[in-house]
């Protein structure tokens, strides 16, 4: 499966006045409805002096330097995602690769994922030593932006295509084996590449939560919360936060996530004839945590 990236930063940050912008979001429409929203904008001159202003910011030509510095070679993510199209069409012959394009935003949006286009905000994925890093992302999640990040990040939002849940249970769990699923297709998608990359865990992260995988379920089967259903109790096990406190300081966020995909693992072992699409489309949560037998005390 031959993958093409197109490189729109190339071409946008050449152009000199707004009637050539104008002419650049005619042509790539699709880019500028669904990465600029360009239909909030009373017509394509207001948005096109928009991006006039980012291209001539002196701060923003350092922002474009540095994205073509880090991205000079492109055969990485050619590669990943070669890789990760050929597998997901393994399992599902009817997957059509999307089209890919890249750009720099000046951090006005990281990616745009669906079945048809993905589209990448480079800058986004320069990684720590660049000189303007976002301002609007704690430092936590603000590690997981790193170009390695990227082909697994996309991976994980395609799996959603594919991931039949039951939207009528609004239980913890049914939260937690629905993002198991979406973190073993991506595993199956990605075979060599490292749990702390899939997940976004640091290397000592992963140990820890491995270490501590019986204290960790101890503690969701003694406060009983693997069926509560209010928002605010799952968003403490699911949500993005820098630790989760009520197991522990060391515990990172998104633990419930991470032990779903550990159940959804379990349930894979235990059922030998479950294929990766058979699993996808089972939207019974509660089965497969009975099924999968998981108990790591």
């Amino acid at each position: 499966m031959e993958v093409n990236i197109e490189r729109l930063e190339n071409e946008l940050f050449a152009l000199e006045s707004l009637p050539a912008i104008v002419e650049f979001l005619d042509t790539h429409q699709s880019f500028a409805r669904l990465f600029l929203q360009s239909d909030q904008y009373p017509n394509d001159t207001v948005l096109a002096r928009s991006i006039l202003k980012i291209i001539k910011d002196p701060h923003i030509d350092t922002l474009y330097r540095e994205t073509m510095q880090e991205f000079s070679d492109f055969s990485y993510l050619e590669t990943e995602f070669e890789q990760a199209f050929k597998n997901i069409k393994a399992f599902y012959p009817q997957f059509k690769a999307p089209k890919i394009q890249t750009v720099v935003t000046g951090f006005a949006s990281d990616m745009y994922v669906s079945d048809s286009l993905i589209i990448i905000g480079l800058d986004y994925f320069i990684g720590p030593e660049a000189t303007f890093r976002p301002i609007d992302l704690p430092n936590y999640i603000l590690e997981r932006y790193r170009k390695e990040y990227i082909v697994p990040s996309i991976v994980l939002i395609l799996s959603e295509q594919f991931n039949e849940t039951d939207v009528r249970d609004k239980t913890l769990l049914a939260e937690m084996i629905y993002f198991g699923k979406a973190y073993y297709f991506t595993s199956r998608v990605l075979p060599c590449t490292n749990d702390s990359l899939l997940i976004g865990y640091s290397g000592e992260e992963i140990e820890e939560v491995n270490e501590n995988e019986d204290i960790i379920w101890a503690n969701f089967l003694h406060n009983k919360i693997i069926y509560e259903t209010g928002h605010d109790m799952k968003k403490k096990f699911i949500g993005e936060r820098p630790n989760v406190h009520e197991i522990g300081e060391k515990c990172p966020g998104r633990i419930g996530v991470w032990v779903g995909w550990e159940i959804v693992e379990n349930y894979m072992k235990t059922h030998d004839d479950t294929t990766l699409p058979k699993i996808m489309s089972n939207a019974d949560a509660k089965a497969i945590f009975q099924q999968s037998k998981y108990n790591p005390m």
